[in-house]
């Protein structure tokens, strides 16, 4: 009985110390995506990973590359075109992704093309 006291003890000790050591959103990185490249993730993760990218590539690309993050290395913004999984029959949707930027979906995609972004002026977000 005292060593399931102190194993139900130890749970919340635990688990403010995975709290306290986590970083922060904005502390998100891009990762493993060397400079040059448009890299996408199967997974969430913060900071610094050694995950390997489902999808990484320097210049435009089509295909199909699970994700749930992305990051944008390269020197020119990029629309990506991508399908949110168990959604499929919605069709494709694109984001145009900055230069030097990245973000996260709420829900698994797949990245099906990337496209060097025609500057027609207006801003990408």
């Amino acid at each position: 009985m005292r060593l399931k006291s102190l194993a139900l003890a130890a749970i919340p000790a635990a688990f403010l110390g995975v709290m306290a050591s986590a970083p922060s959103a904005s502390a998100w990185s891009p990762g493993n995506c060397q400079t040059g490249t448009f890299c996408v993730w199967p997974e969430y993760w913060y900071g610094d990973t050694d995950m390997p990218p489902s999808l990484v590539t320097d210049g435009e690309w089509s295909g199909s590359a699970l994700g749930h993050i992305f990051y944008n290395r390269t020197s020119q913004d990029v629309t990506m075109t991508y399908v949110v999984v168990g959604h499929e029959e919605q069709g494709p949707e694109t984001a145009c992704v900055s230069s030097n930027h990245g973000s996260y979906f709420t829900m698994p995609m797949h990245v099906t093309d990337i496209a060097w972004r025609e500057d027609d002026g207006s801003p990408c977000w």
